[in-house]
Order: structure tokens, then C-alpha cells, then sequence
């Protein structure tokens, strides 16, 4: 026994050895490229705003941390938006990615090495734990080379190298998951399933939601093909589970804390399956089409290599060498034919097939098995995998005639053929007693070089120019931390730094929509974030102003849209943009600086920003609030804060029973062009593009001095059908003009279901009108089709400025004198005549809690989406202190967590008296 345990140990450590040489060489065929060209893995869009920006940051906190202990990690940053927790923010990218952590070995100048090092470690790490796992499926030798392969330089691999690389972890973890299932089936230990469900719901809870669906489906398939007795099921059931919740215990320190972000957030699971029950035609077009290219829609992503041509059709004629392989295959095939299981795939929310990284596990399984018994396969199996070749060929060639001929469809076809030509031709030689081993050998090498170089070329036609040319969207190596440097010219230099004693945030115009999350790597309080866990709150508050630029993970992205009054009250002093955009700054912001340049910005300031926090005593409740109209509401705040009714501590403060001086303007609407664009009862038929409504003031006079807004209400859009099977984008933009000034909001399409909201109104803030001549407003709709509006109204909202600068005087009186202000902790003190709430511009969160004069007091929502506390006539020590949600007790959690596997260590290792698991 101990003899072949050695053997096989030897035959595992060759395999490693000779998949490490063949990945190297892999890898430069298809990277090199990136290499001689500079290119970098950080794709511009996500990757730059996102990926490698949030990494580095991360990093670095974990850097400051180790080298200055005492100060403790940050668990809020004031950078992040308005402000945010770091793990609830950072954690669906990189807060429990154990592969983050080794970015510690390199320094801040490294960063960008670390970054597209790690992401080739991932790369290698994938095949490792599929060769692991195959081993355990009697899989060896090149046989198990070729499966790795297969698996290891799928398009799903290929494709999130450079566009998501942390979703490349679910591909290292289910391997491993269905290793540890393995384990538990034949009655060894359940330690590393344990252990991997820790690591895998510390990674991202998001692809750990998947991955505990697949797992289950997997051993459910696995357990009855194991010919385990039904009566059996609750034993092994039990162990599952047990481990299963002792890995989840494990991972609470995190995984508690990235939840409680989730719940919170402002995204919406939407409608089930956004209504679908069929996807549209295209899809299962391409779900066809795409098999063997490197493409997907819906995030269906296959893309494999032409040798799978031969192995679906051996499911059917060999399903007993496949095992449950095929049973699994067809209920994926079924999982990818309805949208409903992509819904609950993908958390019930919009059916994004992104679980789809489990096909290449059979797949490359299957392959395996096909290679393994090459030279045994008899006629019936060579003709079925002749049909498959056909069938699947047939259409590559449809694709072929019906579009543009490409080398992406043709060679898989080709490689396919060839493994078919020489399997063929070997069981000829073989039935004539020709076969020799040398024969075998230059086969065996021919089939396993093809399968590698078809991997090779696949991801090479998707990353090159001579195929998709998915490069053009990635940055040069080296310019990511230069852009970063850049994006203001560097004139926010000039700016003075937030202190204790001068608090205040940097705003964007409307047009400054390529600013994300440059604010963190720039460490200055800023108000826009791109994330995909935002505050919920502060997106409550985006909302009820019904700003144009809000979408569900960017709730204030490029500032507030130039309104005035929500600027000042989110302390907005300066605001940094182009010098294009001068004319969008907001009245009353004075331009301070210019650069000069191809990248010119400017400064702009402002003497109207309210305090960070104040003393306010008149409040609306929430009910009222909504009844308001938008501009309304934000002319409120300008005088009071909104609360809920039920709040008893606001019971006794002063309603608001004053008049608001927001008007509606009286106007005509009519066609600019007949032949483009048509009027009928509450719906407006565009016909073309370039069409235009024309909104006519009946009376100029009516905005002069005043912030002008176009609302648009009841608003619905279905565009002209296709006269093909592909099917219309739903998404649409509405472009508003007006003396110079041109606002566009986005309607994002149906199937943009991570960002999909649907907006039946539309603000454009025009701004603010001085002694505007033009009585016409512009209206343009992009797209051809037919749009429901109910109803334009026309807003003016006068600007008063001895009367608003009284309320910013009044509030600057009334406000929190700050003595410490840091990530985690501020304090100050305020005195006023009578009761009130002080009102401050922290985002909410059940994570701050508040202290007045030593005693405790429970925090109020204010404006939907910020902190107030309660406070009593007279002088006020207030004292605010932040503290990440279920961060205690996740990590109490964790390390009974850590006991128990412990314990269940020690109990493995008396019973089988072996050291380890």
C-alpha cells in the first residue's frame, strides 16, 4: 500500500511538473502578445475604475496597518463617496480574496506588477485544483493534461483574466468543493470540504451563493451514482451539512459584515427573472453559436475547445464511462434554457447565467476520459462522435454562410476533425494489427498538441487584432497609477486638505461622467463611488431629489447633477471638472483656479457650503415631504430636515408651515419636425432620430433668476421591432437643451439587469437662467420608437441671495464646533437656545453610534439617507464613533468556528491515526 501511495505521489508530482511547463508555454503563446505590444490586464472600464484601483488601495491600508498597528485597520473611509465602510464596500473584490493578501509582499510602486502577477497565479491555481479533483476521478497521466487544459483556458477563464479577475475564483474553489463532496461520499474526511466552503464564503458571498447550489447538485447526482442506499442519505447528508456550517462559521468575520453591506444596499432584486419566461430568440441563437467561439450574451459563457464536439455525442452512446456527467449536462442545458433559473442563479434578480463556470469542470472531465481511452473507442463511438463533428460543424458553417467568414468558427472544427481523423485511423491499424507503439506515441502527441493549441488560439482570436481585438480595451502596461495622478490635471493640488477645523467635500459637474472612484486613490473627500455595494441610504436620497445621473450602484455618480442647494448641504465648497464645463457649475460657485493644457481643469468655490453638521429645529415629516415635487423638496432643505413621523425625539421641534417659492411655468409643446416626430394623446412617436420637441415658454420673464427644470413624467419607451432574430436594445437616452446647456439621462436597457431601474420620470436640471431671450426648450429622444408622456412640467426655482445666504448664515451659527474629526471617531461641541436634531451629512448607518455629554443616544435618519441625534437646549459634547456591523460577532463567530474544526481535526486524526486530513 505504502508502495503505491509513493507511486502515486511521483505520477501527481510529474503531472504538476509537466502542467506547469505546458502553462508556461501556454500563457506566453497567448500573452506575449500583451508583452511586445505593453498592454496590461486593466480592461478601461471596470478594471481601471474598479479592479485594480480598489486592490491597491486595499493593499495599502493592510501596509499602514502592519506598520502602524496602534492606530488599528479602517473600517470607515471618508473617500469612498460620501463616505463608507471599507468591508462592506471592498468586499465583493477583494476583502476575503486570499490571493489580495499576497500583494503584501510587494510595495506600493509594485502594485501593478502584484496585480497582473496574482491574476496569472489565479490562472494556474485553476488547473491545480481541477488536476486535484480529476485525480480523485481516477484521472491520470496525459489524459488528465488535457482536461486541465480544456478546463484551465476556457473562454470563461480567458474572459475575466482581463474583464472581472476575481470572478476567476470560482473555478479554483467548486474543483476543490467537489473534491471535498468526494471525500465525504467514500467516507474520508470532510476537513477540506470544510475548509474550502471557509475560504470560498470569505472570497465573495456572491459567487459562494452559486457555488452552494452547484455543490448540492453536484453531490445529489454524485451520491446516487455512487450506488450509495437511499437510507444513507440523511448520515452523509448530516456530515455535509455539519462542515458545510463550520466553514460558514469560519468565514463570519468577514461574511457577516459583507452581507449585512448587501441587505443594506441600494440594489433591488427587480421583478423574478425581470419578467421572462423565455429568453428573447437571440439568445438561444447564440447560446448555440457560441459553443466553441469565444463569446457570450447574458453572460451564458462557454467557448471551449473543438474536441468537446466529440464528447457530447459519447454522453449518449457511453453514458456509463461519463457517469453522472451527462445527467449533469442536461440539467444545465435545461438551467440555461429559462430564464427563471438564471433568476435564482443570480439571487432571484435579473437571469445572468454567470454560474456557468461549472460546464468546463464535466467538460474538461469528460475530455479526459476521451483521452484516456483513446485507442478503445469502438466503431459505434467513433460514429456517433462523426455525427457530433457534423452536427456541430454544420453550424459553424451556417454561421459562416450567413456572416462574414471567420478563422474563430473554422478551427475548432478543423482541430475537432483532426483528433476524429487520427482516432479513426488508429482503430483501422489497429483491427489490421498495424498498430504500433510509436504510432501511438506521435497520435497521442498529435491529439494532445491540438487541444492545446486550439485553447491557444481561441483566446488568441478574442484578445488580438486579427479577431475581436479585445486589447483596444485595455490600458497600457504602466499608465493606470499616471491616469489616476491625472484625471485632475492635478489642480485639486491646489485645494487645501480636510481638517478638523475645515471640513468640506469636492464636487463634479453633470458632465464629469468618467470620474468613479478617483476620489480614493486622490484620499480627498469627494461624493462619487462606483461600486457594487452602495449605501441603500444615500441612493434613497438620490431618489427622492430624482437625480438625473442615479443608477443603483452609482446613487450621486459625477456629483449632484449641478443642483445648487444639494451640493451645499452635502458641504460641497469646491468643485473640480474641465474647463468645458464651466457653464455647468452651479450658481454661486465662483471659478478660483485654471490649468492650462490638453487637459485643462478648474477650481471652483463656493461660500455657501453648509457646515458638516448643524443644530436645525423645523422638520417635515416624511409623508408630507413626498408630496413635494422634486425641486420643492430640495428647496426645503435649504430650511429644515425630513424625518420619519414615528420618530419621537422630532415631536416636539417646529413643522414646517411656510410657503415654498418653486413655481410651475406655463408652456406649449409642439413638434419641431412632422416627418421625424409626432404628437399623439400622451405618447410621442419618433420616427427619427434627429426629431425634436419643442417646449415654448409663454412668458420668458418667468425664469429669469432662477434654476429652471424640465420634469417629465409617466415615461415609457418600445422601440421599433427588429426585422431580424436579434433583438432591440431597450435602452434609450433623453437629451434636454436650453441657452447652451444640454442635460442627457440614460433609460438603461431591460437586460442590463445588475443596473436596471425603470425611470417613469426624468429631471434636467438647465440651471440658472439670468436674463435668458429664448422662450424654447429642446427635447430629443435617441432612438427610434414610440415614448409614453403623460405630462412636461416646467420648474423655476428664483434664487433669492440675501434671503439663502441668511439660511447658510443661520446654520453656520448653529453649527457643530469639531475638535476631532478622523475616519472612525468625531467630536465636538455645539450650544443652541432650544431642543433640536442635529443634522450632519454622514451617510446613515446602524455602524455610527453617537454619544451626547457621556450618555449614549440612538441615532436618527435625517433627509432619507444621513445622520441626526437628538439634542437638548443648551451646550452639547457630542461624540460619534464608527464601528463595522456584525463585525464583533462575526468574528466571535469565527473562531468557534475555528474550534470546531479544530476539534473535528483532532477527532480525524485519533480515528484514522494519520497526521493531517
Amino acid at each position: 500500500m505504502e508502495q503505491i501511495q509513493r507511486s502515486t505521489k511521483k505520477n501527481t508530482s510529474k503531472e504538476i511538473l509537466w502542467y506547469s511547463l505546458l502553462f508556461l508555454i501556454t500563457m506566453a503563446s497567448i500573452y506575449g502578445y500583451f508583452m511586445v505590444s505593453g498592454t496590461s490586464f486593466i480592461w478601461e472600464s471596470d478594471g481601471f475604475t474598479q479592479h485594480y484601483l480598489l486592490f491597491k488601495d486595499y493593499v495599502g491600508m493592510w501596509q499602514e496597518f502592519i506598520q502602524h498597528p496602534s492606530g488599528g485597520f479602517q473600517n470607515w473611509d471618508w473617500t469612498i463617496g460620501l463616505g463608507a465602510d471599507v468591508i462592506s464596500s471592498y468586499g465583493y473584490y477583494v476583502v476575503g480574496d486570499p490571493f489580495v493578501y499576497l500583494g503584501l509582499l510587494f510595495p506600493q510602486s509594485m502594485m501593478e506588477f502584484a496585480f497582473h502577477f496574482l491574476i496569472v497565479l489565479r490562472i494556474y491555481c485553476i488547473g491545480l485544483a481541477f488536476m486535484f479533483y480529476a485525480r480523485k476521478m481516477n484521472v491520470s497521466g496525459a489524459g488528465l493534461l488535457v482536461g486541465t487544459f480544456v478546463y484551465t483556458f476556457s473562454h470563461y477563464v480567458t474572459l475575466n483574466a482581463t474583464r472581472h479577475p476575481f470572478f476567476l475564483m470560482p473555478m479554483i474553489f467548486f474543483p476543490l468543493l467537489c473534491l471535498g463532496v468526494e471525500k465525504i461520499l467514500r467516507k474520508e474526511s470532510a476537513l477540506l470540504f470544510a475548509a474550502v466552503v471557509c475560504v470560498s464564503a470569505t472570497s465573495n458571498f456572491y459567487f459562494f451563493y452559486k457555488l452552494t447550489v452547484l455543490i448540492f447538485i453536484y453531490a445529489i447526482f454524485r451520491y446516487f451514482e455512487l450506488g450509495i442506499p437511499l437510507k444513507k442519505i440523511w448520515k452523509y447528508f448530516w456530515k455535509a451539512l455539519s462542515h458545510y456550517l463550520i466553514g460558514v462559521c469560519m468565514s463570519a468575520v468577514v461574511l457577516f459584515p459583507v452581507i449585512w453591506g448587501f441587505l443594506q444596499s441600494s440594489r433591488e432584486p427587480g421583478t423574478f427573472a425581470s419578467g421572462m419566461t423565455v429568453y428573447p430568440l437571440q439568445y438561444y441563437v447564440n447560446l448555440l453559436a457560441n459553443i466553441f467561439i469565444s463569446e457570450s450574451y447574458l453572460w451564458t459563457v462557454l467557448g471551449f475547445a473543438g474536441i468537446v464536439m466529440l464528447v457530447i455525442p459519447l454522453f449518449f452512446v457511453r453514458r456509463k464511462v461519463f457517469g453522472a456527467i451527462p445527467y449533469m449536462m442536461v440539467l444545465f442545458l435545461v438551467m440555461l434554457l429559462f430564464p427563471a433559473f438564471g433568476s435564482v442563479m443570480n439571487g432571484l434578480s435579473g437571469p445572468y447565467n454567470r454560474w456557468t463556470f461549472v460546464i468546463p469542470l464535466l467538460l474538461g472531465i469528460a475530455v479526459a476520459r476521451l483521452y484516456q481511452y483513446r485507442f478503445d473507442w469502438n466503431k459505434k463511438d467513433r460514429l456517433a462522435m462523426f455525427v457530433g463533428w457534423l452536427f456541430f460543424g454544420g453550424i459553424a458553417l451556417g454561421q459562416q454562410i450567413l456572416s462574414d467568414f471567420s478563422w474563430a468558427r473554422t478551427v475548432p472544427v478543423i482541430a475537432a476533425f483532426l483528433v476524429w481523423a487520427l482516432l479513426e485511423l488508429t482503430a483501422r491499424r489497429k483491427e489490421k494489427g498495424k498498430l504500433t507503439n510509436g504510432w501511438e506515441k506521435v497520435v497521442s502527441a498529435v491529439i494532445f498538441l491540438s487541444v492545446i493549441g486550439n485553447v491557444i488560439f481561441n483566446a488568441q482570436e478574442y484578445y488580438y487584432p486579427m479577431g475581436q481585438n479585445k486589447v483596444a480595451a485595455l490600458l497600457p502596461y504602466g499608465t493606470a497609477n499616471d491616469q489616476y495622478e491625472q484625471v485632475f490635471d492635478e489642480i485639486e493640488k491646489e485645494i487645501p486638505p480636510v481638517s478638523k477645523d475645515d471640513i468640506f467635500r469636492i464636487g463634479l459637474t453633470a458632465k464629469d461622467n468618467h470620474i468613479r472612484n478617483d476620489m480614493v486613490y486622490l484620499e480627498r473627500m469627494g461624493m462619487n463611488s462606483y461600486l457594487s455595494i452602495t449605501n441603500g441610504s444615500v441612493a434613497q436620497f438620490a431618489r427622492q431629489l430624482e437625480l438625473g445621473s442615479f443608477q443603483l450602484i452609482q446613487p450621486v455618480r459625477n456629483g449632484m447633477d449641478d443642483r445648487r442647494i444639494a451640493n451645499h448641504m452635502l458641504g460641497v465648497r469646491y468643485i473640480v471638472t474641465e474647463v468645458s464645463n464651466e457653464k455647468y457649475l452651479p450658481y454661486g460657485y465662483e471659478v478660483i483656479s485654471r490649468s492650462e493644457g490638453e487637459n485643462a481643469h478648474l477650481i471652483a468655490e463656493t461660500d455657501q457650503s453648509y457646515p458638516f453638521a448643524y443644530a436645525n429645529s423645523v422638520v417635515m415629516d416624511n409623508e408630507e415631504f413626498e408630496k413635494l415635487n422634486p425641486v420643492e423638496k430640495e428647496e426645503f432643505l435649504s430650511i429644515g430636515f425630513t424625518a420619519a413621523a414615528d420618530e419621537a425625539d422630532i415631536n416636539q421641534l417646529d413643522p414646517f408651515d411656510s410657503s415654498l417659492s418653486t413655481k410651475e411655468i406655463a408652456h406649449t409643446v409642439r413638434s419641431e419636425d412632422e416627418n421625424k416626430l409626432t404628437i399623439e394623446n400622451d405618447q410621442v412617436l419618433v420616427q427619427d432620430s434627429d426629431g425634436k420637441l419643442l417646449i415654448e415658454l409663454e412668458d420668458v420673464k418667468d425664469i429669469q433668476q432662477s434654476e429652471v427644470y424640465v420634469h417629465l413624467k409617466g415615461m415609457d419607451f418600445e422601440p421599433n421591432p427588429s426585422k431580424t432574430y436579434h433583438r432591440v436594445n431597450t435602452g434609450f437616452n433623453t437629451k434636454v437643451a436650453f441657452n447652451g446647456r444640454t442635460k442627457t439621462i440614460h433609460q438603461s436597457d431591460k437586460q442590463s439587469f445588475s443596473s436596471y431601474i425603470h425611470r417613469k420620470k426624468m429631471l434636467f436640471n438647465l440651471g440658472y437662467q439670468a436674463e435668458s431671450e429664448s422662450n424654447t426648450i429642446t427635447v430629443q429622444f435617441e432612438k427610434p420608437g414610440a415614448y409614453d408622456l403623460e405630462d412636461i412640467t416646467i420648474y423655476a426655482l428664483p434664487v433669492d441671495e440675501e434671503s439663502y445666504n441668511e439660511k447658510v448664515a443661520e446654520k453656520s451659527a448653529h453649527q457643530l464646533d469639531v475638535t476631532t474629526f478622523e475616519n472612525e471617531s468625531i467630536e465636538g461641541t455645539i450650544t443652541q437656545e432650544e431642543d433640536a436634531v442635529l443634522v450632519t451629512s454622514i451617510p446613515y448607518s446602524v455602524g455610527w453610534s453617537a454619544e451626547v455629554n457621556g450618555e449614549e443616544v440612538e441615532t436618527i435618519k435625517v433627509n432619507y439617507g444621513f445622520i441626526g441625534i437628538p439634542l437638548k437646549a443648551g451646550t452639547s459634547q457630542v461624540a460619534f464613533s464608527y464601528e463595522t456591523p456584525f463585525l464583533k460577532i462575526g468574528f466571535i463567530i469565527t473562531l468557534i468556528g475555528i474550534g470546531l474544526f479544530t476539534v473535528e481535526y483532532v477527532r480525524h486524526k485519533k480515528k484514522s491515526g494519520k497526521k493531517g486530513v
